[in-house]
């Protein structure tokens, strides 16, 4: 199935590069066509307007001399500028009578022919050459008037033909705008057909990162599946929250009752972040079961220096910080070891006296041989044990401080005599607040224990 989406995709993607050669070929054609006729069809007819206006301007203001009519050409080349590069009268034999052409230009050559075919059948005759400003196109148009009668001492004005010069492209050009928009679709057509030559290119390599991405969701929910519902009873309750920095990461806890009655209490933080430290930490995590359920008699310290050496003979290039403790709800005591971890706060409901569980060894599956202390703490009536990772207290605010072990324990003290869930919230909600952003840099993970006399061991003792 995702073979059969990959191929509609790439047949999509072909699609898209196909048209996009499409719209490149369309607008050359287009760009060709419009200089070579649509350019040359829109001069002759403003060549002709500007003729049309010539012949009303001079019979409105009564040219009669060439004199005169060399001032009207002037100034309409200079109003025109733009547009016109010159205008020019010729008479019959196609001699210039007036004209604004500058100084030392040179006049096209229109053969007899064309100058008789304009006289007799009116017909339009044009020349394009190239200028300095651009192509222009050079008109040769017969008039409706054949002359311009002059004053009783004056010899009237032979006036034919007119010689136009009209620009074609560039800045003046008549069709500026529709080549500029022209060249704009050409220059989007080529990145777009550059966009999906790369995007072909590149496509095996999107699809399987997007079947990577699917694979670590799927890990992601596996790791969530890992930890355990939070729990409440008589003597013993607990609530966690594992929050990682990329899609999947190496925290976890673990809470589970051993065949023996005791609770495991685990908070492991491996090196690194992202998809090899989730691996290490499933490794970690099946570990720690194996030699928990087994636990006969065997201290903590023991089972840790076994664990240090089955991760150094995996891998020398990770280490493994983590807390691991057996609470038993009958003798109401603790025992425990830290391997290179924070170390958790044990905090009295009624005193409010905290402690730290130091006591331990170095991090995991670096050193050979490595000895582990482990500790027996025996409780005074109700305790809550809070475990965390370096991701909490190294939560940094806007101005770069720390949120450190202080807010952890203004968190505990706020919410004093209430149940774990409430107690792991004011700590999040605190740990949110002070970062803003509510982003974390680092894995985080944290959970709260309360830890109470068994009862019914209570009214036996």
């Amino acid at each position: 199935m995702k073979r059969q989406k990959f191929l509609w995709f790439q047949f999509a993607a072909v699609v898209g590069a196909g048209l996009a050669v499409l719209l490149v070929v369309e607008t050359f054609l287009t760009y060709r066509y419009s200089t070579a006729r649509l350019a040359r069809a829109e001069g002759l007819v403003q060549a002709a307007e500007e003729v049309s206006a010539l012949e009303h301007r001079l019979g409105r203001e009564r040219v009669d001399t060439v004199n005169q009519l060399q001032l009207v050409l002037g100034q309409i080349a200079d109003d025109r500028s733009e547009e016109i590069a010159w205008i020019s009268v010729l008479d019959a034999n196609g001699r210039v009578q007036a004209s604004s052409r500058p100084p030392g230009a040179s006049l096209p050559v229109f053969s007899p022919d064309r100058i008789h075919a304009a006289l007799e059948r009116g017909d339009n005759s044009f020349v394009v050459q190239n200028t300095a400003q651009g192509p222009i196109l050079i008109a040769l148009l017969p008039t409706k008037r054949v002359s311009l009668p002059g004053s009783e001492s004056k010899t009237p004005i032979d006036w034919r033909l007119v010689e136009i010069a009209i620009y074609l492209r560039g800045p003046e050009g008549i069709l500026h705008p529709l080549h500029r928009d022209l060249m704009v679709t050409a220059v989007a057509s080529l990145f777009l057909l550059t966009a999906m030559v790369v995007f072909l290119f590149r496509l095996r390599a999107y699809v399987r990162g997007r079947m990577l991405e699917d694979q670590l969701q799927l890990a992601r929910t596996v790791q969530q599946q890992l930890l355990p519902e939070p729990a409440a009873g008589d003597d013993f309750e607990f609530a966690g929250q594992c929050v990682p920095a990329d899609m999947v990461g190496g925290d976890f806890y673990d809470v589970f009752r051993t065949e023996a009655g005791e609770i495991a209490l685990v908070l492991a933080d491996v090196s690194g972040k992202g998809l090899p430290a989730a691996l290490r930490m499933g490794v970690v995590h099946g570990a720690i079961r194996g030699l928990s359920r087994a636990r006969k008699g065997e201290s903590v310290g023991e089972m840790a220096g076994t664990l240090n050496e089955l991760l150094r003979a995996e891998s020398a290039h990770q280490f493994v910080t983590l807390f691991w403790g057996f609470y038993n709800p009958s003798a109401h005591d603790l025992v425990y070891v830290n391997a290179g971890h924070l170390p958790p706060l044990l905090v009295g409901s009624r005193s409010q006296d905290v402690r730290r569980l130091e006591a331990g060894g170095p991090v995991l599956g670096l050193l050979p041989g490595a000895f582990y202390q482990e500790e027996h703490v025996r409780l005074d009536g109700e305790e809550t044990l809070v475990a965390f990772s370096d991701g909490l207290i190294e939560a940094t605010g806007p101005r770069g401080e720390e949120f450190g072990e202080s807010g952890v324990l203004s968190g505990i003290r706020a919410s004093s005599g209430q149940a774990a869930a409430q107690v792991l919230r004011q700590i999040m909600d605190r740990a949110v607040t002070f970062v803003e952003s509510g982003e974390f840099h680092d894995d985080l993970t944290v959970f709260v224990a309360k830890l109470a006399q068994n009862p019914k061991s209570a009214r036996g003792s």
